[in-house]
């Protein structure tokens, strides 16, 4: 059997043409573009494809709404168990109604006798290419994408679904009127608790010893092999906490050249903290805690559930952020009134006071908002070229008699100024002693003569007429810029206890992980900047002498601090 695409008419196998429209006929069944599955879906584009089957955008003919169908691989249709599994993950997913997870719409089979999953098509950009592309993110970016994914994990685990494979591949943002909205992807993988849902206890469709995840996001549980009831949503929650600390930092808090070696990191190595790697981000304290809490491979030490951790989240957000406070403008009010009018077909300018302006909407941020505070301002209305009148400002009186005066006084002030500077010293009349003082003569001077009674009586001597005829000149007085002033040494700046903590940690962390030519490398770093640091010196005596013994025990090469 074969269908026409086009008229989506149904002929026999031996003919390849459409009788009515002449387009080429396809095989029943066939996953290709342009090909009807059941007659309700049309296949437009193959989105993806992995080792359990293919995921096609497709369009819903009755409804006119896009889908996605997920559909097994041909290979696997003779694998029971598999086929059991694949069934099981839409009944349950079916369930899971959130707006941060992905919608299961129906199951069913094709022509071809494959099953397959309808879904809500997801158009948006995967957390992935984000990261690649504008990483680090910024931090309220961050808490809000963590949020609104811990949200849809909550629902899961309520339901008792575990994930098990939270990476950036399986989380989708797009963008929507309210912001940006957070999809996560493929719960397929998901270990059902069957007990609190009615069904077998004992269903196990994962099979013994496999591991699900991916290495760079597994859980230590996981890692372990732990599986069904020993795993809970914690393991989730760990796995968003190494996605949170790439978000910050476009870096992942484990290397490692091997799968082997990633698993053994999650279970034995303690993450790098955010704040001695990447110390120029500047991550706010609370919020690196935090990634570093969810990271804890003990996960009793973890945020409990979904909804903790975004309480969490809320309490840093109010400590860690401003609340903002948004001010419409003039402008804003007159768009808004315009916008208004437009609407409803305008409205006088005569008569009538004029109607309040619209409440402008308030955009959705990932912090609470104060109450927008609008400032007064009066709406201007405009209809067929009639504009209401502007307000008339009340006359001011006259200042022409004060700007009169300021020009007078600054004329006496200018010329008064002009006659200091230019005036010359008159010579003093006879008979009236100078007003300045004479300085002292350098020389003794010499004997003058015993003064007479008439000289005693009167005693304003008589000026020299060589003085006299001179004015002396005023003596100069000393600017106090010209005295010299005493030379204080500047004492040298203090350490930076910040810094010198910085050392010590970094120091630490390198000497635990056995690194000692960089653990002496800081804790000498750490001295340059306080010499008389004894907390330094003691370390870096214990990192040289460790280092030595170790060298001399495993016979190698170690520097030990020496160039």
């Amino acid at each position: 059997m074969k269908n026409c695409p086009t008229c989506q008419g149904s002929y026999p196998s031996n003919y390849a043409i459409c009788p009515a429209d002449g387009s080429p006929l396809q095989e029943v069944g066939a996953w290709t573009e342009g090909s009807v599955i059941r007659g309700k879906y049309r296949l437009l584009a193959k989105v993806g494809q992995g080792g359990m089957g293919s995921v096609y955008k497709a369009l819903h003919l009755a409804f006119d709404e896009l889908r996605a169908l997920k559909v097994i691989a041909p290979e696997l249709l003779s694998d029971n168990l598999f086929v059991k599994r694949f069934k099981h993950e839409a009944v349950i997913t079916r369930r899971l109604q959130h707006p941060n997870a992905v919608r299961v719409d129906d199951i069913d089979e094709a022509e071809d006798g494959r099953p397959y999953i309808v879904m809500e098509f997801i158009d948006g950009k995967s957390l992935k290419k984000l990261i690649r592309e504008e990483g680090p993110l910024p931090v309220p970016r961050v808490l809000s994408i963590i949020k609104q994914t811990a949200s849809a994990l909550d629902a899961a685990h309520r339901l008792g679904m575990v994930h098990r494979d939270i990476k950036p591949d399986n989380i989708s943002l797009l963008d929507t009127p309210d912001g940006e909205l957070v999809k996560v992807l493929d719960f397929g993988i998901a270990k059902v608790k069957e007990a609190r849902l009615g069904e077998g206890a004992g269903l196990t469709l994962t099979g013994a010893g496999l591991v699900i995840g991916t290495p760079q996001y597994m859980s230590p549980e996981q890692t372990m092999g732990k599986r069904g009831d020993e795993l809970d949503g914690r393991a989730d929650l760990y796995s968003l906490g190494v996605v949170m600390y790439q978000m910050l930092t476009a870096d992942l808090p484990f290397k490692a050249d091997t799968t082997m070696e990633m698993l053994l990191a999650h279970m034995q190595k303690p993450p790098s903290p955010i704040e001695v790697l990447h110390p120029e981000l500047q991550v706010p304290r609370g919020v690196a805690a935090l990634t570093m809490r969810l990271l804890e491979k003990n996960r009793d030490l973890r945020p409990a559930t979904g909804r903790v951790l975004i309480q969490e989240i809320e309490r840093l957000e109010k400590e860690s952020f401003p609340v903002r406070t948004e001010i419409l403008t003039t402008d804003d009010l007159i768009r808004a009134a315009g916008g208004r009018n437009a609407a409803k077909g305008g409205f006088g300018t005569t008569g009538g006071a004029l109607p309040p302006p619209p409440i402008p909407h308030q955009p959705t941020h990932p912090w609470p908002l104060e109450q927008a505070t609008v400032v007064p301002s009066p709406v201007v209305t405009q209809q067929a070229q009639t504009i209401s009148p502007p307000l008339q400002p009340k006359p001011h009186e006259s200042r022409w008699g004060i700007w009169v005066a300021m020009v007078v006084l600054l004329i006496g002030l200018g010329g008064g100024g002009l006659y200091i500077a230019t005036r010359q010293p008159s010579p003093q009349p006879e008979g009236i002693p100078s007003s300045t003082p004479e300085p002292a003569p350098t020389t003794n001077p010499a004997p003058m003569p015993s003064p007479t009674p008439a000289q005693v009586v009167n005693p304003t001597p008589t000026p020299n007429p060589e003085t006299t005829s001179k004015p002396k000149p005023k003596p100069k007085p000393q600017i106090l810029a010209d005295i010299p002033k005493p030379k204080t040494e500047t004492p040298p700046p203090a350490p930076d206890p910040r810094q010198i903590k910085s050392t010590i940690t970094l120091g630490d962390f390198h000497l635990g992980r056995g690194e000692y030519d960089d653990a002496i490398a800081s804790y000498q770093k750490g001295l340059q900047l306080d010499p008389s640091n004894a907390v330094l010196k003691n370390k870096l005596d214990a990192a040289i002498s460790t280092c030595k013994t170790e060298s001399k025990i495993l016979s190698e090469s170690f520097k030990c601090g020496s160039n």
